[in-house]
């Protein structure tokens, strides 16, 4: 298998219009922690940005950073730490920021710092046919041209090569605290949600209750107190906690809000973000992912993997004939993880 190791956007042009005039399928690859979500593609070879790991630009009065996509997030949060700034994205340290973009990946903490596609307000691409794309601009409120910055965002590597993002940073807040319930459940998740007043997260097991607080010390204190009139607690130093780390295989269940219950009703492990919709849960077996994915489909949701084999499973895409004229304009030979998205 072909291994490209381009170490600048016009390396990586250079091998996109060579792989589209031979007919050389690719995958992107970034930090590899995020490659489970998608279907499995037929390739011949894997094209890596971690040599594309500048920063080009940070400025914290503008509370705006733009960094290449190969940038790790260890690197990033080092970055921001100085100007006492976050980028609110939960990832592991050795992802990559375009990977994170790419897979769109869900915010434990969205009440609190909203999804994660709000936080790109420029991207600059490589499509399959080997074209520079930029979209969006350097300022929080921009509303010229088409928004491709938030196509690109969730498009698995699909559509084109993201080489360089503009993200909305946010001030690291005085004052983070993760407590943690001795009891769990979606109806005491639901309790702590109706009454501790702007949370970051409520994230709800079978077992325990993770609630995030952040904000000034008065304001955490307060929320402290509030959690503290219904039930018990103790303090964690990790958040989110560690998913499922001994299960061959989780999937990334989502639902309205409201239909949370019905999702998970008779689940026996799950986490799931109140407020959001959002539910993590463990599959023994080829059946037991089915399942789950029957009983999301019929209440509107989706339950794709995010780790292990899976992928995306066999529902129907919304709009198949737009995608595919999606994917013909950005990558017309079809050389970008074909298939990765759709059969």
């Amino acid at each position: 298998m072909d291994l490209i190791h381009p170490r600048n956007a016009a390396d990586v042009v250079d091998a996109l219009r060579a792989a589209s005039a031979n007919g050389t399928r690719l995958l992107v690859v970034g930090g590899r922690t995020h490659m489970d979500k998608g279907n499995p593609s037929e390739l011949d070879g894997e094209l890596w940005t971690s040599g594309l790991d500048r920063a080009i630009a940070y400025d914290p009065a503008e509370m705006l950073c733009v960094v290449e996509s190969g940038m790790r997030i260890y690197d990033l949060n080092r970055l921001l730490a100085d100007g006492g700034q976050e980028w609110p994205v939960d990832a592991p340290g050795d992802a990559t920021v375009g990977g994170v973009i790419a897979a769109d990946i869900a915010l434990p903490r969205q009440l609190r710092v909203g999804t994660l596609r709000d936080t790109v307000v420029e991207i600059e691409v490589v499509t399959g046919d080997g074209r520079r794309v930029r979209s969006g601009a350097r300022t929080v409120k921009n509303v010229t041209g088409f928004d491709l910055h938030r196509l690109f965002t969730g498009s698995l590597g699909t559509l084109g090569v993201i080489t360089q993002v503009a993200l909305k940073v946010r001030p690291l807040p005085q004052s983070a605290r993760t407590l943690v319930t001795p009891g769990g459940g979606l109806n005491l998740g639901r309790r702590v949600l109706e009454t501790v007043p702007l949370p970051a997260a409520v994230l709800a097991s079978s077992d325990h209750v993770y609630v995030r607080l952040e904000g000034w010390h008065e304001e955490v204190a307060e929320q402290a107190s509030a959690l503290g009139g219904i039930t018990s607690f103790h303090d964690e130093d990790v958040f989110p906690p560690p998913l499922f780390p001994d299960a061959p295989v989780v999937a990334e269940a989502a639902v309205v809000p409201s239909k949370l219950p019905a999702l998970l009703d008779g689940v026996d492990e799950y986490r799931a973000v109140l407020g959001v919709g959002y539910a993590w849960i463990p599959c023994a077996d080829a059946s037991s992912l089915a399942s789950l994915r029957e009983r999301a489909g019929e209440l509107g949701g989706i339950a794709p993997v995010v780790r292990g084999s899976g992928g995306l499973g066999d529902r129907a895409l919304s709009a198949p004939e737009i995608q595919r004229r999606i994917k013909a304009a950005f990558d017309p030979a079809a050389i970008l993880a074909p298939g990765r998205i759709s059969a």
